[in-house]
């Protein structure tokens, strides 16, 4: 018999530079996404039996119950809404400013909403309602 020297076996490795990376992917993904998910406060909204369901998106400017006015998840003051809508309806084609307020909201504060927007240059303003047929059932 031919004696043949046996090939020599190398330890096992786990190669672990593939799913570190696939780990440091999904991390950049999630913090990615995490960011891009704004967080605004719900508001109870006034109800009304004329109210349409409006498709466009729109400058959106939320009043909190407690009068705190809100831009993409930011409160702000009025003073400091100016520019930022100046800004925004530059960029826009149609100068519409939707206002969502809770219904427990003094009608001051819309007013001095639409006075800000108005400085800004918004032409047309909504005013977001619920439907009172569909939030009864």
């Amino acid at each position: 018999m031919i004696n043949s020297p046996s090939p020599r076996r190398e330890p096992f490795r786990l190669d672990l530079v593939p799913m570190i990376n696939i780990v440091f992917l999904l991390l950049i993904f999630f913090m990615l996404t995490s960011t891009a998910i704004k967080s605004t406060k719900e508001v109870e909204l006034p109800e009304a039996v004329t109210s349409e369901l409006k498709t466009e998106r729109n400058i959106i400017i939320l009043i909190t119950s407690t009068g705190q006015i809100e831009y993409e998840g930011v409160s702000m003051s009025l003073e400091a809404l100016v520019p930022v809508l100046e800004g925004e309806l530059l960029k826009r084609e149609k100068k519409i400013v939707e206002i969502q307020a809770d219904k427990a909201v003094e009608f001051e504060h819309f007013g001095d909403v639409i006075d800000v927007a108005k400085q800004a240059g918004a032409v047309d303003f909504i005013l977001a309602t619920v439907n009172r047929k569909s939030s009864k059932k």
